[in-house]
C-alpha cells in the first residue's frame, strides 16, 4: 500500500517513518486545501477615494445636490 517498492508490504516499514509520510500527507493535503480556499475567496478590497469598476469620475459631482454636505469619517 504506502511501501516505497511494489514488493515491501506496509508492516515492513518502520512506526517512524509511516507517522512521518502520513503527517507529510496530512499537512499536503492542508496546504492544498487552504490555496483553493484563498484562491477562490480573493476579495475586491477598495478604499473610499477609489471607484468601482463602471462608475463615472464625474456622476458624483453632477448627482449631488446643492445643500448636500458630504460627511468625512476618520
Amino acid at each position: 500500500m504506502c511501501g516505497f517498492s511494489p514488493g515491501t508490504p506496509v508492516s515492513s516499514l518502520s512506526p517512524k517513518t509511516l507517522v512521518i509520510v502520513l503527517i507529510l500527507l496530512t499537512l499536503a493535503a492542508l496546504g492544498f486545501l487552504l490555496y483553493r480556499y484563498l484562491c477562490h475567496n480573493k476579495g475586491a478590497y477598495r478604499t473610499t477615494g477609489e471607484l468601482a469598476p463602471g462608475e463615472d469620475p464625474d456622476e458624483e459631482y453632477t448627482s449631488q445636490g446643492v445643500s448636500e454636505k458630504k460627511e468625512y469619517f476618520i
